[in-house]
């Protein structure tokens, strides 16, 4: 994750599995911080399906 691309990308396929999702991103980190009702595989597996790599902090 390096840019906005990455961030608008890893955000609308979690938004798309849970739209009221809230999901931050800190490039200079390289972490995303989501609050969500879906577990926490299934949020892992948003990330992977955009084309991340993805692992609990």
């Amino acid at each position: 994750m390096s840019c906005g691309h990455c961030t608008s990308a890893i955000e609308s396929g979690i938004k798309a599995k849970d739209p009221s999702a809230v999901v931050t991103s800190d490039l200079d980190l390289r972490l995303v911080t989501v609050q969500s009702t879906l577990e926490q595989a299934a949020v892992r597996q948003a990330i992977v399906d955009a084309g991340y790599d993805a692992s609990a902090a």
